[in-house]
């Protein structure tokens, strides 16, 4: 199901009326907003951006309705005020409810006829009903492939004749209370959810590109408490999963190894942290502001080589929780293998990361950063909005989250909003 829908109306020199998207991330340690219109061809173009830390939330779930609430209001007037437009509706990207993975089969007798859309459809609700009835909540389904009458796996049987079909379908769940709590946060700010999108699919959105996603590609999305995992194959989100360790958790251990405070940590290790032992030089010294029994705190210094050993040991243990979280998924790996490894999320900007992955995982690996969807964002931008711009491209309407698109490619608005409604009924 995809979206592509009027978010308002604004008034600017070179830009139609009725085109706007707005897109927000609602994350552990900051919430990010964008609001863009169409532009030349199919690029967006970047009107308007707000970034503030995230209050009264923990591991992307909403713990003080009222400091969320806050938040959100202090994000959607800074990205409002640039675009000089008013926000009505969103997409949005939320790691709440521990989105997870649930792969099942459905079958659908045909009785020697033609598949059609209908039959996928009916599948699609056969798995939502089940997925709901066990008190989830369905963020995303995704057929991965079909059989008819037992024979080969392709990924679309739309027009494939026989008596039996058989669909593998890729649901993505989280638990209904924590996703309840994001959807009445945003209706108190006065916002209609278009779509709530799991936060790893929007940040392979955000910075893979369409042939990494079809040969197969492996993201690591390194949060503030969290590390989230998706792993896209053949233009298609094959796995999502998560482990509760992030960058928080490599600045507690700075903190602690050297005896500062989390500030100072957070500082330390945003200017000076490595993962790579050529980081590793006693010879440079870090200047650091450490605990102490005064009124002044005291001013110390590092070798760079002990901050480089602190927070490589902390890397080290996420990537191996994500290499055994991935063997426990082994046949689904087994069969779609991705080819690749990106790394996006604020921590992913530690020196070396890159390097450390590729040799964890044996795979070529690189940082990802949103890629080149909008006019106006430099293309160096932080790894950490990879999942805000990932919700505004799926806001747009771009495959690799989505069912299988429509027999003649498109879908109409009042379609995508019946599809809506049915959603907020179905799982809440």
């Amino acid at each position: 199901m995809s979206l592509a829908l009027p978010l308002g109306r604004i008034h600017r020199s070179g830009i139609r009326s009725g085109t706007i998207l707005a897109a927000l991330d609602i994350g552990t340690s900051k919430i990010a907003c964008f609001i863009a219109a169409s532009g030349p061809g199919d690029s967006l173009l970047l009107l308007g951006r707000g970034l503030q830390s995230a209050e009264g939330l923990r591991a992307g779930e909403i713990v003080d309705l009222e400091a969320a609430e806050a938040a959100v209001r202090a994000v959607l007037q800074e990205a409002e005020e640039q675009a000089g437009h008013m926000v009505e509706s969103v997409v949005a990207s939320v790691g709440a409810g521990r989105p997870r993975s649930i792969l099942l089969e459905v079958e659908r007798p045909l009785g020697g006829r033609t598949v059609d859309e209908g039959d996928i459809e009916a599948s699609l609700a056969r798995v939502r009903d089940e997925i709901v009835g066990r008190g989830l909540a369905v963020l995303h389904l995704v057929p991965l492939e079909a059989r008819v009458d037992g024979g080969r796996p392709v990924e679309d049987p739309r027009g494939l004749v026989g008596r039996r079909l058989v669909l593998l379908v890729h649901a993505v769940a989280a638990e209904r209370e924590p996703l309840q709590a994001v959807l009445r946060c945003l209706e108190r700010c006065h916002l209609e959810v278009q779509r709530l999108v799991a936060a790893p699919c929007a940040a392979g959105m955000g910075c893979l590109g369409e042939d990494e996603r079809e040969r197969g590609c492996l993201l690591v999305d390194l949060g503030a408490d969290a590390t989230q995992i998706a792993h896209f194959a053949g233009g298609r989100l094959a796995h999502v999963d998560r482990i509760d360790i992030g960058g928080d958790q490599i600045t507690h251990d700075v903190a602690w190894g050297l005896s500062t405070t989390r500030r100072e940590a957070e500082r330390i290790k945003s200017l000076y942290g490595a993962v790579v032992w050529r980081a590793c030089d006693d010879h440079v010294r870090i200047e650091l502001r450490q605990l102490g029994d005064g009124s002044e705190p005291a001013v110390g210094e590092v070798p760079r080589t002990r901050l480089t050993t602190i927070v490589r040991a902390r890397v080290e243990e996420i990537f191996d929780l994500v290499a055994e979280r991935l063997r426990e998924q082994g046949e689904i790996l087994r069969a779609r293998p991705p080819r690749s490894l990106v790394l996006t999320g604020g921590a992913a900007q530690l020196e070396g990361m890159d390097e450390l992955a590729q040799e964890r995982f044996g795979l070529p690996t690189r940082i990802g950063r949103p890629r080149g969807l909008l006019s106006g964002l430099r293309s160096d931008e932080d790894p950490g909005l990879s999942a805000a711009l990932g919700a505004l491209a799926l806001g747009r309407g771009e495959p690799g989250g989505a069912p299988l698109p429509a027999l003649d490619g498109r879908r109409g608005v009042g379609d995508r909003l019946s599809r809506l409604r049915a959603w907020f009924r179905q799982n809440f």
